[in-house]
């Protein structure tokens, strides 16, 4: 995969709409912000970074509910996400940080805990090992690193509990072509966490693995945001016109049938990740 594979979720105000209520479903779901494995041995003035942080919003809801002298730092390879600065915690700071390379020395060595989920749009065959060096860098002896993401290579749609529900077909064709589509472009896959982070020498390495549809009352919350996300991705994808891709007039035919399925009561699920491990001290 190239390094300067576009993002294919986009960064319009929309995108960032969805982003914003994506954290709060999510969180919900997971049921915390930091692994209170992790949360239980931050120091009194713990320095914490978000790396590819979108808007922010993960750092800005952690800092609400963290010491006032803990320090967040935000990087993303682009700030056309980013919250306004004055909108921001004090103790929170966003700037330029590409996970694929590696960080400015200075940085090395200097966090307490690195969080960095949701980026799985960005990464193929060989970027994994890679992007976790760049991350364990950053950690001071005895680290921690928390990584969240979802196995959208699971994802499908499914038959909700009414009488009137569809299959959801549409749902899985939807996520099913994006699939393909980004196998096909830059070998999009989904890693074994606890294996990656063991055979980086983490330690004391936990993983939570949960579902979209483990709160019935969030299926049709993460339906509504898996469509946003599938169908948006489908509709950039088109731009780059290449055989075998949806134009854009199919990505909407499919995208309406898709929220026809979920208006008839089925839904999308896929599973949640969150794994965790410390470096040695």
């Amino acid at each position: 995969m190239s390094n300067q594979e576009p993002y294919w979720l986009g960064r319009a105000s929309e995108e960032l709409q969805r982003l914003h209520r994506q954290h709060y479903i999510w969180t919900k779901n997971i049921g915390y912000l930091v692994h209170p494995t992790i949360a239980s041995t931050l120091p009194e003035k713990a320095r914490i970074a978000d790396i590819g942080c979108g808007t922010g919003i993960w750092l800005s809801e952690v800092a609400k509910v963290s010491p006032s002298t803990y320090r967040f730092d935000g990087y993303d390879i682009s700030d056309a996400s980013f919250q306004p600065a004055d909108s921001l915690p004090p103790n929170v700071t966003l700037g330029h940080g590409d996970f694929k390379k590696p960080f400015p020395e200075e940085l090395h060595g200097q966090f307490d805990l690195i969080n960095i989920r949701l980026i799985v749009i960005s990464m193929g065959e060989g970027v994994w090992e890679s992007t976790l060096r760049n991350m364990l860098a950053l950690l001071k002896p005895g680290g921690a690193i928390q990584w969240t993401e979802g196995d959208f290579l699971v994802a499908r749609g499914f038959r909700g509990a009414n009488s009137t529900s569809s299959g959801g077909h549409y749902l899985t064709q939807g996520q099913l072509k994006l699939n393909s589509t980004l196998v096909k472009r830059f070998g999009y896959n989904f890693p074994d966490f606890n294996k990656l982070f063991t055979d980086a020498g983490l330690q004391n390495v936990g993983e939570d693995v949960s579902s979209t549809d483990r709160f019935v009352d969030q299926r049709h919350e993460f339906t509504e945001i898996g469509i946003g996300a599938v169908f948006g991705a489908l509709r950039n994808v088109a731009s780059a016109k290449q055989e075998g891709y949806w134009t854009e007039e199919e990505v909407e035919q499919f995208r309406l049938k898709a929220v026809d399925d979920m208006q008839s009561g089925a839904y999308l699920r896929w599973d949640l990740h969150v794994t965790f491990g410390f470096t040695s001290k």
